[in-house]
């Protein structure tokens, strides 16, 4: 599928707490290049796992039943994420994208989903009130919706 081979991953899952809504396959980048402080999955920091461009069609194909691929990382190469999530749009799946960037990404399109925001203890995850992250859902690459509300604990 995709010729480029940068993008490495260390694990996958079904979740249902990622995205709202969605039946998630999570998949966890590797090469992190923000290494928050505090970062509940440090082993991602390290560049090393299987190319997912290699793996992708595979991991798709044994997860009947997802509604979403969401992708733990990968903003640090664009060209192959936007390459990742045509041809997961491809297979009629949406996208999402956990980035511990402070922006929201202006090179990567497609996107159904983004989450932004390094990881902070003090400020706590979507989970919190007092948190720096957000999450969106994105229309037409240019429409944001904040549904960071949703991950609240008085909302579950």
């Amino acid at each position: 599928m995709v010729n480029m081979r940068q993008l490495k991953y260390l694990g996958s899952a079904i979740v249902f707490q990622e995205v709202p809504t969605e039946v998630s396959l999570v998949i966890n980048i590797s090469g992190c290049p923000y290494k928050c402080k505090g970062c509940h999955s440090p082993y991602l920091w390290e560049y090393k796992g299987r190319y997912i461009s290699e793996d992708i069609e595979a991991l798709i194909d044994e997860h009947n039943g997802i509604t979403c691929v969401c992708f733990m990382g990968g903003d640090q190469n664009p060209q192959e994420l936007n390459e990742l999530i045509d041809y997961i749009h491809s297979r009629e799946l949406k996208v999402c994208l956990y980035t511990g960037s402070d922006w929201i990404p202006t090179n990567i399109y497609g996107l159904d989903y983004l989450k932004i925001g390094h990881y902070s203890e003090k400020l706590g995850g979507l989970d919190k009130v007092t948190t720096n992250q957000k999450f969106y859902m994105v229309h037409n690459d240019s429409q944001y919706t904040d549904m960071t509300v949703l991950f609240r604990r008085e909302n579950k």
